[in-house]
């Protein structure tokens, strides 16, 4: 079985699989709070900075520790259902209190993200900023998932 590597860049909103189970782990050790840096290699360099910044903004603002983001998915031009779908296989590689950053453009992601998160016991922090080249919003959601 494949396991999605938060560490490995995903193409096009599509995830890379890592060809080992132990590859997480190992990264995650091995790299340790360099995390932040590495889940955002599928962005721009000029996009990077500015996501970066407010994950690590707003993960202050919450009092939760810069490594609680185990993986990211870029979600922005994806119609509905498609960023809801993307957050939930992700998920499924995200170990218990770790989280899924992921970004999304589409306006029902919102709605529909928190609504799944409810629904399963996942803590949710949502916000929304301005994309940098179309002033387009951009939704933003931490998805934590609890120890079951």
């Amino acid at each position: 079985m494949n396991h999605v590597s938060p560490f490995t860049a995903q193409n096009q909103s599509r995830p890379i699989l890592a060809k080992s189970a132990a590859a997480p782990m190992f990264m995650s050790l091995l790299f340790g709070a360099q995390i932040m840096t590495h889940i955002f290699d599928t962005l721009t360099a000029a996009e990077k900075p500015t996501f970066k910044d407010q994950l690590t903004d707003k993960l202050h603002e919450l009092n939760l520790p810069s490594d609680t983001v185990e993986a990211f998915y870029d979600a922005r031009n994806l119609p509905c259902p498609m960023p809801l779908l993307k957050a939930k296989v992700t998920l499924r590689q995200v170990a218990d209190n770790q989280a899924l950053y992921l970004i999304a453009t589409d306006p029902n992601a919102q709605k529909d993200l928190v609504a799944y998160c409810t629904k399963n016991s996942l803590i949710v922090h949502t916000w929304h900023s301005q994309e940098l080249i179309s002033d387009a919003p951009v939704y933003h959601f931490i998805i934590i998932k609890p120890t079951n």
